[in-house]
């Protein structure tokens, strides 16, 4: 069971809400500070293991705030080993995506349109995150990843805000000819951490 709060959630929310407060909606500056703000104590690895131990084979995803005024929202995220996405974009919302526990190796695309008005992810390249490392992207309407995780034995855990909330975004299935099929996907949420009015969104 994990607990009404982390200290890491509480780190992060604090720093956003400085963030905003000096008015810094977009994500390079916040990126840029975040790993620093955060404190992910002893406690916490305690029990997002905890959670690892009694759901091995899920991945899941935890919302820790949903900012009032829509500016951005935040998860954690528990990966199972091995555990691999299908490639996905975010709906034209901006990201940053904060290893915990473990290391993710994150796909870069880019959605080109093929003869017949069809977006087919192309590959760019990887980026390699460990523990307290951390990637952006803009969310532009041409780009799309996938993310890993890289220990096909233990879990891996990731903080992430987004730009807004995402509740519904595309993943591209591998169809025949090496081609993609668009396939719409709800964005689910398994629970939440922190305050109650979160905990019920």
């Amino acid at each position: 069971m994990l607990p009404p709060d982390l200290d890491v959630t509480r780190s992060c929310r604090a720093y956003m809400a400085s963030m905003l407060a000096e008015g810094a909606q977009g994500p390079e500056r916040i990126h840029a500070g975040l790993s620093d703000a955060l404190w992910y104590s002893p406690k916490d690895r305690r029990a997002l293991r905890a959670l690892c131990d009694a759901r091995p084979r899920e991945f899941t995803r935890w919302l820790f705030e949903r900012e009032r005024d829509g500016h951005y929202s935040g998860l954690i995220m528990v990966w199972p080993a091995g555990y691999s996405t299908p490639v996905h974009d975010h709906a034209g919302l901006w990201g940053i995506e904060l290893v915990l526990q473990g290391a993710l190796g994150v796909e870069d695309y880019e959605l080109v349109a093929d003869t017949d008005g069809v977006l087919q992810p192309h590959f760019v390249g990887t980026t390699l995150l460990e523990e307290g490392e951390s990637c952006m992207f803009r969310g532009t309407a041409g780009h799309a990843h996938r993310c890993t995780n890289l220990s096909a034995r233990r879990p891996a855990v990731t903080l992430h805000l987004y730009g807004g909330l995402l509740e519904a975004y595309r993943h591209f299935e591998p169809a025949r000819g090496g081609r993609y099929a668009i396939e719409p996907t709800i964005a689910r949420i398994d629970g939440g951490l922190g305050p109650a009015r979160l905990r019920s969104a």
